[in-house]
């Protein structure tokens, strides 16, 4: 077993496409309710109309901006599983794993970690299928199995 390794996992560059493009248009869509609501309460004629339009749009691209650099990532090591997207970082022992899996709902597949009693969905790898989605990555098989050859290696160490 080597020591000092480590493999990263990150959305595949077709998936960090398709992300920034469904952050796109999800921010369109809140900056379209916010038109729609400034053209119900019939504050777009007047002047004032614009601040809030100016300010929404603003407000909208600082969320994408950093919505978009939160990418998800897992980190394999010799002692553990790191998961990290955004502020949110978590690690999972080795040891502690159970069990390694593949959750399938419609055509979204996601990786599982059951340990200590608990499943951890792994923020990626994954393949996803609904228009907001990531999209499909063609390595996950591979990759699930790799997981899983990490954990067997480890688990007992």
């Amino acid at each position: 077993m080597e020591t000092g390794t480590t493999i990263v996992f990150r959305l595949t560059a077709h998936q960090q496409r398709r992300f920034r493009i469904g952050l796109g248009g999800v921010a369109v869509i809140v900056w379209s309710m916010g038109l729609v609501r400034l053209a119900v309460t019939d504050r777009l004629t007047s002047t004032a109309g614009i601040v809030p339009i100016v300010v929404l749009s603003a407000a909208l691209a600082v969320v994408v901006a950093i919505v978009s650099r939160m990418q998800p990532i897992v980190v394999l090591t010799d002692s553990a599983l790191h998961l990290r997207w955004g502020p949110r970082r978590s690690e999972i022992a080795w040891v502690d794993v159970d069990d390694v899996v593949i959750r399938e709902r419609g055509v979204g597949r996601r990786v599982v970690v059951h340990a200590a009693g608990r499943r951890r969905v792994l923020p990626v790898p994954l393949t996803g299928g609904s228009i907001l989605s990531p999209g499909p990555d063609p390595d996950l098989d591979h990759k699930v199995e790799l997981i899983r050859a990490w954990w067997r290696e480890r688990r007992s160490s």
